[in-house]
């Protein structure tokens, strides 16, 4: 009697990618959930209807990179749980590549909490006016300072993503915001509040890291 030799399957690279979504869509939708609670008790507190929509839309988007940042951090915490949520082939490369998910996952978490901070400032927010300035400042900074401590540890190929990320950044901003802050000078849109600039720039560079990205096929289950 012969024993089976069939190696045993892997598991499948679709499977994988869809738990991450769903698992992602599951917990984003529950911290969106509490924080909608949060902003409509926020603006009842302050005889507001509602939060003027600049400000929800940079609390929303400062979400995102907190949640990307969470993830990325927890997963770079346990290189066995960071094979399962994260675009890696195995443990080893979450171990390799460890210190630059840190880096990165803070980078995105100094950001977000930035965002977040300036958009509760006064006088529609609970916090005071110095307080979101110090910590939106601090934030941004330090940011850049995990980021380009993650940027001087990437390899060939992950310098020239960040290279063509930042190029399609450039562009990305001076159609988007320069094609709005035409529009607003000649009177065919309302111009852009302070907020909403500073809420534009982040959603371009993350839009142009993932358009990058799955330019070079990095986003496809591995």
């Amino acid at each position: 009697m012969t024993g089976d030799t069939t190696p045993p399957r892997a598991p499948s690279k679709w499977r994988k990618m869809l738990l991450q979504l769903t698992g992602g869509l599951i917990f984003g939708g529950a911290v969106g959930y509490g924080v909608g609670h949060f902003a409509g008790d926020v603006a009842a507190a302050r005889g507001l209807e509602r939060l003027p929509l600049s400000v929800e839309i940079a609390g929303l988007v400062a979400l995102v990179y907190i949640l990307i940042a969470a993830i990325v951090l927890a997963g770079a915490s346990s290189p066995t749980f960071g094979a399962k949520i994260l675009n890696v082939e195995d443990a080893d490369e979450v171990r390799e590549m460890q210190s630059q998910f840190v880096d990165a996952g803070l980078a995105m978490l100094l950001w977000g909490i930035a965002l977040l901070a300036l958009a509760c400032a006064a006088p529609v927010g609970p916090l005071a006016a110095p307080v979101a300035l110090a910590i939106g400042a601090i934030g941004l900074l330090a940011g850049v300072w995990f980021a380009v401590r993650s940027y001087r540890a990437a390899d060939e190929m992950m310098l020239a993503t960040n290279l063509e990320a930042g190029a399609l950044t450039y562009g990305l901003v001076l159609v988007g915001v320069g094609g709005w802050a035409m529009a607003a000078h000649v009177g065919y849109a309302t111009a852009p509040a302070p907020i909403d600039l500073l809420t534009a720039f982040y959603v371009l560079v993350l839009a142009a890291t993932f358009i990058t990205a799955g330019r070079r096929g990095m986003l496809w289950p591995r």
